[in-house]
Formats: C-alpha cells, structure tokens, sequence
C-alpha cells in the first residue's frame, strides 16, 4: 500500500502565489473589458438612433427629431446627452413632441425611440442639442450649429483609459462616422 501524499506548505504558498499574481493581472483586463463593451454599446445606441430617425422620416413623408432629454418625453435643450434622448416624428416642424393619443398614428407626433441616462457615469456632449431630419432624409441644416456640414458627438468612458474615447459625427446627408481616439 502506498503512503498517500499531501502538499507541503511550500507547494501551497506557491500556488497562492501563482493565483494572486493572476488575480492581479486578470482583474484589471477584465475591468477595461467591460468599460470598452459598455462604450461601444452606448455608442451603437447613438448610431442606431440616428440612423432610426432618418428612416423615420423618410418613410412617414414627415420630419423626425433626435435630442437630448432628462425625462425621455420632452427635449432638454442642453448639449449633454448623458441624460439620455429621444426620436420622434414631428408633423409640425416645430422640434418638441406634441401630445397625441399614444398609438404613433399618421396624424400625430409621436415617441419611436428612447434612451436613459448612460451607465458606468461616461459622458456624451455634443455640438447641438437637437436634430431634426427632413422627409428627405437630410439632416436640416438650422439643427447643425455654426453652419457646419455635420454635427459631432463625443462620448468619454468614466476613469478614462488609454482609447477610451468614441468621437461620432452625422454628415448632412445622414451618414454616421466613429472613431476611436486617446483620453483627453
């Protein structure tokens, strides 16, 4: 019969020492991973909003608006999108949601799209507060300020890290580029 073998405490220090030194390396790796996974879901939200809108309005031959809002119903005005935005057709132009029966009828305004504020504290601004999009498809020039041929949003990951940075823009015509840049 063969004497059973148990660990020498060396053997076990070593181990522990192997496991820390993983936990060490594998924690942090593991913490950007989920900050990189969260911006660029809350950057694909913002994407797939605005490309949204554009769809909205040209197929219901009416104008369409993106904001920025704290409540998810009205436009906040501000250029910080953390708060979270809306789409909804606007049959008037006139860039706030007027009330209707709820049921998205032709005839009415009405919400199509909302976000919440954004998790994991990160930021978004923008150079506008709202844009509205024509039953063209184009974005309305009078939404992007300064006369400019896009509007720019840029969303920042909270403790920022290395490229933890999502720059987007919208041309006129509704096309969407995103870029990935370093920290401030």
């Amino acid at each position: 019969m063969h004497g059973q073998r148990g660990r020498t405490l060396v053997e076990a220090l070593i181990g522990i020492a192997v496991l820390v030194t993983l936990l060490t390396i594998g924690i942090p790796s593991l913490t950007q991973f989920i900050k990189n996974n969260r911006l660029a879901g809350q950057a694909n939200d913002l994407v797939v909003a605005f490309q949204q809108a554009r769809n909205e309005a040209v197929k219901r031959g009416s104008g369409t608006v993106i904001c920025a809002s704290d409540d998810q119903v009205t436009c906040s005005g501000s250029t910080n999108w953390s708060t979270g935005w809306i789409v909804f057709s606007d049959l008037d132009q006139a860039g706030d949601l007027d009330a209707g029966t709820g049921a998205c009828l032709n005839t009415e305004d009405c919400i199509i799209r909302t976000r919440q504020q954004l998790e994991g504290n990160n930021t978004l601004t923008a150079d506008a507060g709202l844009a509205r999009y024509q039953p063209n498809g184009l974005l309305q020039k009078a939404a992007i300020p300064g006369g400019s041929d896009r509007l720019t949003f840029t969303l920042i990951s909270d403790a920022c890290n290395i490229n933890q940075v999502r720059i987007m823009t919208i041309t006129r015509h509704g096309h969407t580029n995103l870029n990935k840049t370093e920290c401030p």
